[in-house]
């Protein structure tokens, strides 16, 4: 009789798979202004590939594009939407849970770095 590999290590993978690549809530989806839930997803990308690493050069330049993709601007576009929504509670709650400053200090250097993409004519 034929042994079959241990599933655990695709079990684990599954898991952790529902746990990172969860969808946004209902109540997100459905009750909450179309800007809000618009950037909640955009953002949930953006976090998504902000925890992407990898040693291949290929796929870790897939990674960064995505990643300048994703997350250029939204810090300033969360602080926007704190301020439109600050007397919205239920708002305020999603938008609390999400790290103000995600994006590099540093502007200029955030741009140069993303250009690589645009001028490589890497979508």
């Amino acid at each position: 009789m034929r042994r079959h590999a241990p599933r655990l290590p695709f079990l684990l993978f599954a898991a952790l798979t529902l746990l990172v690549c969860r969808p946004l809530p209902a109540a997100v989806a459905k009750e909450h202004p179309i800007d809000l839930r618009t950037f909640l997803e955009r953002r949930e990308e953006c976090d998504h590939w902000r925890g992407e690493a990898s040693p291949d050069k290929a796929r870790q330049r897939d990674i960064d594009r995505a990643v300048c993709r994703a997350c250029a601007g939204t810090d300033a576009q969360l602080a926007r939407l704190k301020k439109k929504y600050k007397a919205n509670d239920a708002v305020m709650d999603l938008l609390d849970e999400l790290e103000d400053r995600i994006e590099l200090p540093d502007k200029a250097a955030a741009q140069r770095f993303c250009r690589r993409f645009e001028q490589a004519g890497v979508p």
